[in-house]
């Protein structure tokens, strides 16, 4: 069991808090079935409201994800299960969560594209037609850019937290980055070189290359189930990621 945590900062906001509760980096809902149950898993100080909010945002996006992700790939094993059961109302535990699930098959339906209204253009690196679905037959589902955003950021701010006991503050910021293989290469290459990985596999592998005259300017590559890439940069306001 996990020790209580003393008043002190939330790692997402920065904000004082007397009450703190632990907070996954990783979401446990996202570690596959071939994930040993020996494996540690990171946790940091948070707020209840910033715990309860990444939560919401958490689940959303493992079930638009899981749905795209290939059901046999031992990198994300039960993951696409799971995220069917999260829309199944058969599965539910009562009427409320019966309710709960046919509203979010709903919204998430309501919101893809389905056959030739597919578009050929805005999917997230490492998706798109992948398993070579006929047209008629295929289905796009859509994520929120800025959820994405926010789960690279808080895995960015967990990971320096857990590494070197510090927050990310102004004028530090945490930067996103979606990006294909082939456009990532230079900062692949650079992470790759320079910097330590951290690895909660086979889901999860994060690479974090950091400047060490300050603990804080760094690169992560955060790779989840093989398919599901974040770039995220850590600056002072004003500075950009380039290769």
């Amino acid at each position: 069991m996990a020790k209580r945590l003393p008043p002190g900062k939330c790692v997402h906001c920065i904000r004082f808090f007397e009450k703190l509760t632990w907070d996954h980096v990783f979401p446990k809902s996202w570690y596959p079935d071939t994930t040993s149950p020996n494996l540690e898993k990171w946790k940091i100080p948070s707020c209840k409201p910033c715990n309860s909010e990444y939560g919401r945002l958490e689940d959303d996006l493992m079930i638009r994800i899981g749905l795209c992700l290939d059901p046999n790939d031992p990198k994300s094993l039960g993951i696409p299960q799971k995220a069917v059961r999260a829309i199944s109302p058969q599965f539910a535990k009562d009427e409320n969560d019966t309710l709960l699930r046919d509203a979010k098959c709903r919204q998430i339906l309501g919101q893809a594209s389905f056959g030739h209204n597919v578009p050929d253009h805005g999917m997230y690196p490492n998706f798109g037609n992948v398993f070579n679905v006929p047209k008629q037959n295929q289905i796009a589902i859509s994520i929120s850019p800025e959820s994405v955003r926010r789960l690279t950021e808080k895995i960015v701010r967990g990971i320096t937290f857990i590494e070197d006991s510090r927050y990310i503050e102004w004028p530090y910021k945490v930067s996103f980055y979606a990006l294909h293989d082939k456009d990532a290469f230079p900062v692949v290459s650079l992470i790759k070189r320079f910097g330590k990985v951290y690895a909660n596999e086979p889901g999860i592998i994060i690479t974090r290359a950091v400047l060490p005259e300050d603990r804080l300017t760094s690169l992560y590559l955060i790779d989840i189930w093989g398919r599901f890439k974040m770039y995220g940069h850590v600056g002072k306001e004003g500075d950009r990621l380039s290769a």
